[in-house]
């Protein structure tokens, strides 16, 4: 799987549990429900405690704060890597010049 797809998956769970206001254990929704099947994907953001049961058995809800944390936390990875290309691109054009 491409990184591009685990994001963009990563979201559309994220969007689905938000429409649905599943956002606290009185409002947990089952993924059926919720049209999610429990893909790999989906199971890795449970173990980073996004996705948690709900009151009811096979019900889940988003931890909203831990969603925006996981989202920062991506953006902040990005613009590294972005930082960490650029700083490359330099030392090879400097290199480059000798």
């Amino acid at each position: 799987m491409s990184d591009a797809y685990i994001i963009i998956k990563q979201n559309e769970y994220m969007r689905r549990f938000r429409r649905a206001e599943a956002t606290d254990p009185m409002r947990a929704r089952s993924l059926a429900d919720l049209g999610i099947k429990p893909s790999r994907i989906f199971r890795s953001m449970q173990d980073k405690a996004i996705f948690l049961p709900g009151r009811a058995p096979e019900t889940h809800y988003m931890d909203t704060t831990a969603a925006e944390d996981f989202i920062s936390s991506r953006r902040k990875r990005a613009f590294l890597l972005l930082l960490l290309g650029l700083a490359v691109v330099i030392v090879l054009f400097l290199l480059g010049r000798r």
